[in-house]
């Protein structure tokens, strides 16, 4: 069988069933690459997790696993009224020498 992509328009993921990676990390690493590259700006708020399941036609749980690894890393941050957002100081611009 040959794999079968899946997209995200809205974040520009991509998801190849079958690939090398679980979904779970396809996800997580496509939006963590967006924010690092900008295009997903600090302040961003993402899609529902719901949306995004749908979209990518996913396991909500998957899509939840990623934002949730993806907030302990740093990258995001969840606010009870207004949804998940990109965070506004990066993991990685830390890193950098000042």
């Amino acid at each position: 069988m040959g794999r079968q992509a899946r997209r995200a328009v809205l974040l520009g993921i991509t998801l190849e069933e079958g690939g090398r990676q679980t979904l779970h990390a396809q996800i997580h690493g496509q939006i963590r690459r967006a924010i690092l590259e900008g295009r997903l700006a600090c302040g961003t708020k993402l899609p529902s997790s719901r949306l995004l399941a749908a979209e990518l036609g996913c396991a909500r749980g998957t899509v939840l696993a990623a934002l949730d690894q993806l907030q302990a890393e740093g990258y995001l941050v969840a606010r009870s009224t207004a949804g998940v957002s990109v965070a506004a100081d990066l993991p990685d611009d830390m890193l950098a020498p000042a």
